[in-house]
């Protein structure tokens, strides 16, 4: 009787095991490091350890035109860019609808970096009255 309660309680422990990287792994970042960025941190510092990535998520309305125009220094690389619209059901979003732009960026040199944006329509030129997001990024 207790052979078939050990087999059962190590069967258990594998599913728990199994599902775990599943469930923690929801939000797009590559590494362990699970540091979330959003408007809110526009203008501030952050430090990330050297090798680790951080997630930035900023409102995006692709709709309209107006998309972020993201620029890394040399330290950071970008892993991944996806929109998320507001249903995320794959279809088109609709005119006037905005969802997010979510960037897996990873650390790939110690120091100070940065990451700069501009929230624009790609055929305008740049104007003092573009959104800006810039973070300063110290990479230890």
């Amino acid at each position: 009787m207790s052979n078939i309660r050990l087999k059962i309680t190590v069967l258990i422990i594998c599913l728990i095991l199994a599902v775990i990287p599943v469930t923690a792994g929801s939000a797009p970042i590559e590494s362990g490091y699970t540091k979330v960025i959003t408007e809110n941190y526009n203008g501030k510092t952050i430090q990330i350890p050297y090798g680790h990535s951080l997630c930035l998520k900023l409102m995006e309305n692709p709709s309209t035109g107006y998309s972020w125009q993201l620029g890394l220094s040399k330290g950071l690389k970008q892993l991944s860019s996806k929109y998320y619209s507001p249903n995320d059901s794959g279809q088109r979003p609709m005119v006037g609808t905005s969802g997010f732009h979510a960037w897996n960026i990873k650390a790939t040199a110690r120091g100070c970096q940065q990451i700069k944006g501009i929230y624009k329509r790609s055929w305008e030129k740049v104007t003092s009255k573009d959104h800006t997001f810039i973070l300063h990024v110290k990479v230890v």
